[in-house]
């Protein structure tokens, strides 16, 4: 059997890989649960986002792509469509055409040409296909292996009958740890049995009534995660012999190479109801960051170690990591960036955890601001701690950039009293923004508390025209004024009062 490696990837990963990477722990511990939402919907992280749309091309995709061809080629049981499932197949595959086009218009198209004729293009791999659902005459290979042979996710197909659901069909060549070949025909219960916690927990059982109500044109996610040596997509039971002895291996390694091979892998996973077979597909696109690559982002390396040194052994063991996770824990707590130089007078000092609840508080303002998922996890845990000791009041806003949320913010100030604690978190620009106005609404130091989730953008006052602005830029940096255009230097001398850093002019425009 032909060996299909994928070579370790270290600074050199893509940038997309990161800021689209779909970061899978919004708190420090980690338990099985459902964790299903709805599809679709945009998620921001520390590094960028992800989750707007159910499909997802990526730099890697021609690669992942002749990856799968070859895997197929060598082995031909990761594919699977049992004859009561072609309706499906032909389902699944519009419909993942559908997505593509709606996604990717200017690479991928679908046009209807008659009552059952269509033509697909897909620019990027210089395919025009003219077909008749239903007819495998008109497709140079069965369906679902076709639109596999174009898109980065797996795909499984589950049949519901006798109220239960049944893995039928599907193209799974990066499992991870387990054998489609040899699931093919089991039911969804079945599957998932020797999955610790879950049954005892209902996990499992929670999962399987979702699925079986799950209705056409509303598609959900969860994801999913394990730790892979090296960037292997493919670690699958029947290649065990080729990838398990490097969970020992690794063990021996020098730290620098742990951090570049040790990768976190994640799976989104789709759920969809097919409009036409009524089919469930199940959509398992992998993603992976090593360590290293990991670490680059700060909040998710302080979060990983946690959660790693945290699992049970017992959901170690199943997910396979149990001989290394602890070095994985480790490697990262060690990865912290070296302190930074002590802030002048003034300037602001972010820190490193979220503060504890001041419960001597006579009333409690939390402050909530920006979709970044550790912002609704600090913001989460402080309002528990405070409902404890005293009146709360949860502010979630979207931005302090346009006057809505300004004014909302404000309102809620004025009703505050002596003594009541004021605990703001999001990105810097909005932290710094806020405490500014809650000073000016009369607050005093020890009324307030902060989090800062990201230092990516700040407030600069431009001392040119005058006026504060949110920007994209570091201390010490330039930046182009969003007013009147100069490049200004950003100093370090930040007020408190305005809540900005000082600008002035550099270059030609000083």
């Amino acid at each position: 059997m032909t060996t299909l490696f994928d070579p370790p990837t270290g600074a050199g990963t893509m940038p997309d890989l990161v800021a689209g990477f779909p970061f899978p722990f919004p708190e420090d511990r980690y338990r099985y649960s459902t964790n299903v939402e709805p599809a679709q919907v945009p998620v921001t992280t520390a590094a960028g986002r992800w989750g707007a749309a159910v499909v997802d091309v990526d730099s890697e995709y021609r690669a992942e792509l002749d990856r799968r061809a070859m895997i197929l080629a060598t082995d031909p049981t990761r594919h699977a469509v049992l004859p009561h499932m072609v309706p499906a197949a032909w389902d699944a595959m519009l419909t993942m055409m559908r997505e593509l086009d709606a996604t990717y218009p200017d690479q991928m198209r679908l046009r209807s040409t008659g009552a059952d004729t269509w033509s697909w293009c897909n620019d990027i791999l210089g395919i025009e296909q003219h077909f008749r659902y239903g007819d495998p005459a008109t497709l140079p290979e069965e369906p679902l292996r076709y639109i596999t042979s174009q898109v980065q996710e797996d795909i499984a197909l589950l049949d519901q009958r006798n109220d239960q659901l049944f893995v039928d069909a599907g193209v799974v060549t990066f499992a991870a740890d387990w054998s489609f070949g040899f699931d093919v025909g089991m039911s969804f219960l079945e599957i998932h049995g020797p999955v610790p916690r879950v049954r005892q927990e209902g996990v499992i059982t929670r999962a399987h009534e979702f699925l079986k109500r799950l209705q056409p044109h509303e598609p959900y996610r969860r994801t999913n995660w394990t730790l892979t040596i090296d960037r292997r997509l493919d670690v699958s039971t029947e290649i065990y012999h080729e990838w398990g002895p490097d969970r020992e291996t690794i063990q021996q390694v020098p730290d620098d190479e742990f951090g570049r091979r040790v990768h976190l892998r994640v799976e989104v996973q789709h759920l969809i109801r097919l409009p036409d077979s009524g089919a469930v597909m199940f959509l398992i696109r992998t993603y992976m960051l090593s360590l290293e690559q990991l670490a680059t982002v700060e909040a998710w390396r302080r979060r990983s170690a946690e959660v790693l040194a945290e699992l049970p052994g017992d959901m170690a063991d199943y997910k396979g990591i149990i001989k290394f996770r602890d070095r994985a824990a480790q490697w990262l707590r060690a990865a912290a960036p070296a302190p930074t130089a002590t802030p002048g007078p003034g300037m602001p000092r972010w820190p490193a955890s979220p503060p504890a609840v001041d419960t001597t508080g006579s009333a409690f303002l939390i402050v909530a601001i920006g979709d970044d998922a550790e912002v609704a996890h600090v913001s989460r845990n402080w309002v528990g701690a405070a409902e404890a000791a005293g009146q709360t009041r949860l502010l979630v806003l979207d931005t302090l950039v346009g006057s809505h949320d300004r004014s909302a913010l404000r309102s809620a100030l004025d009703e505050c009293r002596t003594g009541t604690r004021i605990l703001v978190t999001g990105g810097q620009y909005e932290v710094l923004t806020a405490l500014a106005m809650a000073r000016a609404a009369g607050a005093v130091a020890a009324e307030l508390s902060s989090y800062v989730t990201h230092t990516r953008d700040l407030p600069l006052y431009c001392a040119h025209c005058r006026d504060t602005f949110r920007v994209d830029a570091v201390v010490g940096g330039t930046v182009a004024c969003p007013g009147c255009a100069r490049d200004l230097e950003v100093h370090e001398h930040h007020s408190p009062v305005i809540g900005g850093f000082l600008g002035s002019a550099v270059g030609d425009d000083a």
